[in-house]
């Protein structure tokens, strides 16, 4: 799945410097002190459907059936986009669930027909429906992804804050806003935050070359969800994972427990890739383990560490 919000055509002349760290952030962290090392880093793409990726983390004769099963040897969590276009057969949710590891983790998108059509208003039976349906998933259940319109403004804050308060608690939810309004009004950000910060709700943050306002360094909680656009394994892509890295383990000291990273280039074709160069550098320099190699044999030798 292609992602165009926020992507440049050309980045000559992007600074892509990381912001410094949010004081509310660091707030959250210190109450959550990690002091006996329980950190997962998790990596995902987008998607699992990517054909071109055989060879890559696919045999070269596999079928499109199989995807799921070779995708989660090398990623151990996807961001599910077709759960936002619709709730999937309850048999579909638990063979994806029976063909994965006890430590991977599914971050189903809620419904756009909640988030975009009715814009979070009169929702609770469609948001029973699914997040009833997501149960399936089990332990297997990452966080769910409350993806709102780029148009969707503080001027809507109060159907925002109603429906996370009322949204199931045993349910991890991740919201992710686009309008800048969210971010350039600290009042309103503070009085989000609160919210989601009472009921261990998480902030997206979406590291894009062309919208540094969506690049906010707000934490709610002591897990933090980034959402990464590449720009075709330019030499700025690996050197904004290693900062984006750096960053990650000034976090993890600070108490900061759980990360998921999604690895987002065009058309999904080098996500492989950069998740390599993710996993190799997170293993070899922080000695963040993971479960599964990344790539196979087979890659292209601009994507080793």
């Amino acid at each position: 799945m292609c992602m165009d919000f926020g992507r440049l055509k050309d980045i000559a002349g992007v600074d892509f410097a990381l912001p410094e760290e949010d004081p509310y952030s660091q707030m959250v962290l210190r109450n959550h002190p990690n002091f006996v090392g329980n950190f997962d880093f998790r990596l995902g793409a987008p998607a699992w459907s990517c054909a071109a990726w055989k060879g890559k983390i696919y045999p070269e004769k596999s079928n499109p059936a199989t995807f799921l099963h070779y995708y989660a040897e090398h990623f151990d969590t996807i961001e599910l986009n077709s759960t936002h276009y619709g709730i999937p057969k309850l048999e579909t949710l638990s063979k994806w669930k029976s063909t994965v590891s006890d430590d991977f983790r599914f971050c189903p998108k809620m419904l756009q027909n909640v988030s975009h059509r009715k814009r979070l208003n009169n929702v609770q039976s469609e948001v029973d429906e699914f997040t009833d349906a997501m149960r399936t998933f089990e332990h297997k259940l990452g966080y769910t992804w409350l993806q709102m319109p780029p148009d969707f403004d503080t001027q809507e804050r109060k159907s925002l804050f109603k429906f996370l308060e009322k949204y199931p608690i045993d349910i991890p939810l991740a919201l992710e806003l686009r309008h800048n309004s969210w971010f350039n009004d600290k009042e309103v950000l503070d009085e989000l935050s609160t919210i989601m910060t009472e009921r261990s709700q998480a902030m997206i943050i979406t590291d894009v070359a062309g919208r540094k306002d969506v690049l906010h360094m707000r934490l709610t909680t002591p897990a933090i969800i980034i959402r990464f656009v590449g720009n075709e394994l330019s030499p700025t892509d690996y050197s904004r994972v290693d900062d984006w890295l750096k960053r990650l383990a000034r976090f993890k000291a600070q108490g900061l427990q759980e990360v998921y990273f999604f690895a987002h280039q065009p058309e999904d074709i080098l996500c492989p890739e950069i998740g390599n160069h993710i996993g190799r550098k997170s293993e070899i320099e922080y000695n963040w383990k993971f479960t599964y190699p990344i790539l196979r044999e087979k890659v292209e030798q601009r994507a080793l560490f």
